[in-house]
């Protein structure tokens, strides 16, 4: 009997000893970049990016609680994409809209719960972003936007790195749509300002 409560105890002190020891594993995620796509070369001097964009840090919104926020993959793109080889002029980088909300959903608690995984949650996210050639006289002389939404359920169970796996993603997807619409754009109103490609 002492024998079977030394080794109960022993086994507990060194489970104990485990937990305290050892942190669970985090999930981390890569920076999202462009490095794939050719960035635009622009004859000016400096790219600036300006926010307008004030996530409150209050439920709905969740930027705050994301691997990556809309704003950061905005700014990583702008790093990754727009490439100033000019003496002279700014390429002003306004980001109107940078938000992700999560809003809960209406549950069924009856007996079709049981059976079927519900959807628990909405997740919408938004970014609004224009491209202003500044001359030397801080004046606009030609600008480009796109404004790209996506939208996903959160079905019930899902742990905190599955969360986090569905909002990176979501931002990847986001960011994909946002570049895909403002390329053509860029290469079509800002062609003076272009180089090779």
């Amino acid at each position: 009997m002492i024998t079977r409560r030394l080794a109960l105890v022993f086994g507990l002190g060194l489970t104990l000893a485990a937990c305290a020891g050892v942190n669970p594993p985090v999930e981390r995620f890569p920076k999202i970049s462009f490095h794939d796509q050719t960035p635009f070369q622009l004859n000016v001097g400096r790219v600036e990016v300006v926010s307008q964009y004030q996530a409150p840090a209050k439920p709905p919104h969740i930027e705050y609680d994301m691997p990556v926020s809309p704003e950061s993959a905005v700014k990583s793109w702008v790093e990754d994409r727009l490439k100033p080889v000019g003496r002279s002029g700014i390429l002003r980088v306004v980001i109107h809209t940078a938000s992700a909300t999560e809003t809960p959903l209406k549950t069924d608690r009856g007996v079709k719960s049981v059976f079927e995984k519900q959807q628990v949650a909405r997740v919408d996210m938004a970014v609004d972003v224009s491209l202003q050639i500044l001359d030397e006289h801080q004046f606009v002389t030609s600008e480009v936007s796109a404004k790209i939404e996506r939208n996903r359920t959160e079905p019930e169970g899902m742990t905190l790195d599955q969360r986090d796996k569905l909002l990176y993603d979501m931002v990847v997807d986001l960011m994909k749509g946002f570049d895909a619409d403002i390329s053509p754009n860029i290469r079509n109103t800002f062609g003076p300002w272009l180089g090779t490609q």
